[in-house]
């Protein structure tokens, strides 16, 4: 029997019947990442709140965290009015709005999380800007969403998915793959991740470990550089 899930379970009062939700693959697995963690002073910032269920979420699990939320949109009605939790409006990939994040929050967030334009380009700028220096060493970096690399139009940088077939006969060995979007940003990143561990090193972005679950990622910081 499943053990329960303080995430699933606050966002069932909290969601309702919102289509916005988060999946529960998503707080599944949040919960065994965050729940050591939810007593501590963390800082926690959320690119993307929509109609701030999510950060409302947040403000109830992690009882002594400063939170910030930002969002191209107007911020939303529901929005916590807890002294913890601050907003930032405008752009994702905005360097001045995510510095400004940060101090708001104080310093460095201990997690953060991409829940935003779902773009590859706006996320990737998001990512290069806050995880090397505004992501605190041992901090959690997810991308949420990432299958909008395979959707066609709807705004998003991506294009239709013809899966490539693998172990032909004679395959060359620059395998084929989806490289848009969402999609080939995680690809990018798993070459930041890997390409140094033969000398035993990071690229600029000291990436511990990357792990790819259905439709998000989410990636350790080196607690040491």
């Amino acid at each position: 029997m499943a053990e329960p899930n303080l995430l699933t379970e606050l966002a069932a009062t909290l969601y309702g019947t919102d289509p916005y939700r988060k999946p529960d693959i998503y707080l599944n697995e949040y919960g065994r990442l965050f729940e050591p963690l939810r007593s501590l002073p963390i800082r926690l910032l959320e690119l993307g709140v929509h109609r701030g269920a999510s950060i409302n979420l947040w403000e109830r699990y992690f009882p002594l965290a400063t939170i910030v939320g930002l969002d191209g949109e107007a911020k939303p009605v529901s929005f916590p009015t807890s002294e913890r939790c601050h907003f930032v409006h405008g752009a994702q990939d905005s360097v001045h709005l995510l510095d400004q994040a940060v101090a708001v929050a104080g310093g460095p967030f201990d997690i953060i999380i991409d829940d935003c334009s779902h773009l590859g380009c706006h996320t990737a700028r998001s990512f290069a800007h806050l995880f090397k220096n505004r992501l605190n060493p041992g901090g959690i970096y997810i991308i949420e969403d990432i299958c909008t690399a395979f959707t066609s139009g709807h705004g998003w940088d991506a294009a239709p998915f013809d899966p490539p077939q693998i172990g032909l006969p004679g395959m060359l060995q620059v395998f084929p793959s989806h490289q848009n979007g969402m999609i080939g940003l995680i690809k990018q990143l798993l070459d930041h991740s890997q390409a140094p561990t033969a000398a035993g090193a990071y690229t600029e972005y000291p990436i511990e470990r990357l792990t790819v679950l259905t439709n998000f990622a989410i990636l350790h910081k080196a607690k040491r550089t």
